[in-house]
């Protein structure tokens, strides 16, 4: 018979870098908090924040998510949050890039740098570029979970 007392719990001193979607104040990953924000329209800080965890520019950001710049400072000094479509783009963004990190295993400037390179398999062009339909974004999260299982075609 084993003594409970022989074994002590003792606490990780590894603690998990927290996910893009914390990050950028995300209230969650997915689900129904997600999809309220995102009709409520993400706040425009998320830009900033996304620019300052990944180290890109805004324009990156606006870039990859669709954003117009001009709509962008429009919706800065109105009231301060963005579109619910422009919020699905951003959410989009952060999914994947969240799946990129993971890919290169928390290496955020890594998985920027694959995003930004063309693929043969996404017809030549870059993970970034497929982004601007929910289509090209599956296109890029399958061949995310292919890379992950070591499929490389």
């Amino acid at each position: 018979m084993t003594n409970k007392s022989q074994y002590r719990l003792t606490e990780s001193t590894h603690h998990a870098q927290p996910k893009l979607w914390q990050s950028a104040g995300l209230p969650a990953s997915g689900g129904i908090e997600l999809i309220n924000a995102i009709q409520k329209g993400l706040s425009i800080d998320i830009i900033t924040r996304l620019n300052d965890e990944l180290d890109v520019s805004k324009m990156y950001i606006l870039n990859a998510t669709g954003i117009n710049e001009r709509s962008f400072a429009r919706r800065k000094t109105e009231h301060g949050r963005l579109k619910p479509e422009e919020s699905e783009r951003v959410a989009r963004l952060v999914r994947i890039m969240d799946s990129a990190i993971a890919l290169f295993e928390g290496d955020k400037k890594a998985a920027v740098e694959w995003f930004n390179t063309s693929a043969s398999t996404l017809g030549h062009h870059s993970p970034k570029e497929m982004l601007a339909t929910e289509t090209g974004a599956l296109e890029v999260t399958n061949l995310i979970g292919r890379l992950e299982h070591g499929v490389f075609s």
